[in-house]
């Protein structure tokens, strides 16, 4: 049963789509995207189905890996299990095969991600859920702030990466909230690492804040340098670019189609994103 779960996610991935997707700057060697707000996918009570999605980890428009939760039966047993798979044959995801199984690793913020891992290019079981119990000890059931492993190509160049989910005992109930890479090829990144600090110490710098005028104000605090603010529609086309000159940027809404937009913020030091929504 289980290998056919981890083989179901092959009819998904050309329907999946990016949950985010933005410019990146040259001058980033890791590049930081916050899923704001997180993002959540419930399976449970989905009898018989299967809920997935797209991660474009290098805001590029294409789909690199699929996260997906899903609900079925198995001879009147209930079972509740959450995947992630490659969605380019070369990526890969950090994990482990005990029992033949492919399980992904759940990493502590912190933990190196470079080719020293163990890394798996086809599907990977995150958690598993048999009659409300976890009887195969994937390592994904019941956790917060773990962090995927993840290696993806970009033309000929390799780069690491993680996402920061958690996912609930039950197995099909997950939360996607942050991601990032390292632009750099073959480049190691730890868990939670933005550009030399983690990404706590990142979002203590950076806020995005939605004002009333269809305005939304950036504030940067410390010594973040040689910044540059970049507004991008869900098609990719540049909508403004400016150089931040101050602690405050302005980026005004006024006058967009309606749709979902990237705001992207560029540093020296590092890369984050918020997506935002016109009505």
């Amino acid at each position: 049963m289980k290998k056919e779960l981890q083989n179901k996610l092959s009819r998904y991935t050309a329907a999946a789509v990016a949950v985010v997707a933005a410019a990146s700057g040259a001058t980033a060697q890791v590049v930081y995207t916050d899923v704001n707000p997180d993002y959540s996918v419930d399976d449970d009570n989905n009898a018989n189905g299967l809920t997935a999605i797209g991660l474009d980890l290098n805001n590029d428009a294409t789909v690199d890996f699929i996260l997906a939760a899903g609900d079925t039966t198995d001879a009147g047993t209930r079972v509740r299990y959450s995947l992630v798979a490659p969605a380019v044959a070369a990526n890969a995801v950090a994990g482990e095969t005990p029992s033949a199984f492919n399980y992904a690793l759940a990493l502590n913020m912190n933990d190196a991600i470079n080719n020293t891992l163990n890394w798996i290019s086809s599907t990977n079981t995150m958690a598993y859920n048999v009659a409300s119990a976890n009887p195969y000890g994937e390592n994904w059931n019941g956790v917060t702030d773990k962090y995927l492993g993840l290696r993806f190509t970009v033309g000929a160049n390799v780069h690491y990466g993680w996402a920061r989910m958690d996912v609930q005992a039950i197995g099909d109930v997950w939360t996607l909230k942050d991601y990032a890479y390292n632009a750099t090829a073959n480049g190691s990144i730890t868990a939670g690492q933005m550009a030399g600090v983690n990404t706590m110490e990142l979002e203590s710098l950076v806020h995005f804040i939605n004002q009333t005028n269809n305005t939304v104000k950036v504030v940067i605090n410390g010594g973040l340098t040689n910044g540059k603010i970049t507004l991008v529609s869900s098609t990719g086309q540049v909508v403004s670019t400016s150089s931040v000159d101050g602690e405050i940027f302005i980026v005004d809404m006024n006058g967009l189609s309606a749709g979902i937009y990237v705001i992207s913020a560029e540093f020296n030091e590092g890369a984050m994103t918020k997506k935002l929504i016109v009505h």
